[in-house]
């Protein structure tokens, strides 16, 4: 960084992704009886100070008095402040420790607990101005150092003057109180730090709204650690992706944007053109028409285990990455696999059917326990294995069928062809992927050949079963049931 640029960072809600004085109310107010009231009225006043909407020194005053804190508990809100920095300056602290000379921390907190967090990222004590708490005899906090211009009303603009700075300045922060520097013409630019708050009133005065630490790094060409700050990637997640997901891209620093529901074509055909990353499940389809239309994209992740609803020829050719995941609800399927296989063994569908129909059937004629029966896998991979095992372990006879040389578990078996496994085990269980040459897998000659009575399962993909055909093997009594979870549409 040029010796002429100077850097002036806020703490609270920019360094830190908190306001220190919420959280030394949460620890000094542990049992008060009106401790949620309490907390919830210092972080009115903050918001209100912070948007300008009250004087900062009778916001402070508000605050210190609502806290009643003590001296001894600096340290537990030390301890928790320092798994509170925000992520892209832990990100940065490479580039901070470096540049620390021309940084400088310029605070409405305390110096208290603002040293000991910078000071691990390099920043000197010298180079931190902030307010300084007072404490009676018994290490009470009772009041603040009134003379410290930074307990004043703009305070900071005051406090830059007299450090009388030389070169560029610019100021990072997430208040109004930051502004302010700009706003007496004591700085060129004003960074709004929207990482961890979004204020409206602040966002509109400044010169550059700043998702965070590498967006300003990179706009200043300073981001040697990263060459593309993560803000300006877009990732659109579809489908109610999982909230820990969500989380974890905004906490690495991601433009992530959540849409609860799938896409029709033309929808995403406009939505997907400035998206780097996109995350769907099974409903949407990206297609090549879909695809034609992706002008920054680099990656698609499935959130799931099949991939048939992408078009993966047309991702290669334009060099676009695709994830999916293989293990994501295995055990869910096989779960209900073993509960199907139970239920129709059973009869117990029919005999549901006919207690509603005021028939009580006691007879256990049809009815068979799974233990000792002949399960028949196809397609032994993640959940072919593992219903494998669970099956085994209720006494079932387990053989498999797959086109790619797979090891066994436990005491399961290897067949050699499709045919030999269909006639000779008492239940089949599908689990293929949704690949064009999978397309009626089980077609009409295929069923014919399952053992009289025999149940099916197919909780793979819909078109690899032919659907007329286990109709009419159902009606015709040659097959004693299925369960079927997916469709061809």
């Amino acid at each position: 960084m040029p010796n002429s640029t100077k850097f002036i960072i806020d703490f609270d809600s920019t360094f830190t992704q908190v306001e220190a004085l919420d959280i030394l109310g949460e620890i000094s107010l542990l049992n008060d009886p009106q401790r949620e009231e309490k907390i919830q009225a210092i972080k009115d006043i903050t918001d209100k100070g912070m948007e300008g909407n009250v004087t900062f020194r009778d916001s402070l005053i508000q605050r210190i008095d609502i806290l009643k804190a003590n001296k001894s508990q600096i340290a537990d809100l030390i301890a928790s402040l320092k798994q509170k920095v925000s992520k892209s300056f832990e990100r940065n602290k490479e580039f901070l420790q470096e540049n620390s000379e021309n940084i400088y921390i310029v605070s409405n907190g305390f110096k208290d607990f603002i040293i000991p967090i910078v000071g691990a990222y390099g920043i000197h004590e010298n180079n931190v101005f902030a307010n300084e708490f007072v404490y009676d005899e018994a290490d009470n906090i009772v009041d603040f150092n009134r003379d410290n211009p930074l307990s004043q009303n703009n305070g900071k603009a005051e406090t830059i003057k007299k450090i009388n700075l030389e070169g560029e300045i610019y100021v990072i922060g997430d208040g109004y109180t930051d502004y302010e520097i700009k706003k007496s013409g004591l700085a060129n630019k004003f960074y709004a730090f929207t990482e961890n708050v979004n204020r409206p009133k602040v966002t509109k005065e400044a010169d550059h709204i700043a998702p965070s630490l590498d967006e300003i790094l990179y706009v200043n060409n300073l981001n040697t650690k990263f060459s593309y700050p993560k803000s300006r990637i877009k990732v659109l997640l579809l489908e109610n992706v999982h909230q820990i997901g969500v989380d974890l891209l905004r906490e690495e620093g991601y433009e992530v944007e959540v849409v609860s529901s799938a896409m029709s074509e033309e929808e995403l055909c406009e939505k997907i053109k400035n998206v780097s990353i996109i995350g769907i499940r099974s409903k949407t389809n990206i297609t090549r028409k879909v695809l034609e239309n992706a002008n920054r994209l680099i990656a698609v992740g499935a959130f799931c285990i099949g991939t048939n609803q992408i078009d993966l020829e047309a991702c290669q050719e334009k060099g676009i990455a695709v994830f999916n995941a293989p293990f994501s609800n295995t055990r869910s399927v096989v779960e209900m696999a073993i509960a199907e296989i139970i239920f129709l063994m059973r009869g117990f569908a029919d005999k549901t059917a006919a207690l509603h129909q005021g028939k009580w059937d006691k007879s256990a004629t049809g009815s068979f326990e799974i233990r000792g029966k002949k399960l028949g896998i196809i397609g032994y991979g993640n959940i072919g294995a593992q219903l494998s095992v669970l099956a085994e372990n209720m006494g079932m006879n387990v053989f498999y069928y797959d086109v790619i040389e797979r090891l066994a578990l436990g005491n399961a078996t290897k067949v050699d062809s499709l045919d030999e496994l269909l006639s000779t085990c008492d239940v089949i269980s599908l689990h293929v992927d949704g690949r064009k040459e999978n397309e009626n897998i089980l077609d009409r000659s295929k069923i014919a050949l399952m053992k009289k009575g025999a149940i099916l399962l197919n909780l793979s993909r819909g078109h690899v079963v032919e659907i007329p055909a286990l109709r009419d093997a159902i009606l015709s009594g040659h097959l004693a049931g299925c369960a079927v979870d997916v469709f061809p549409e």
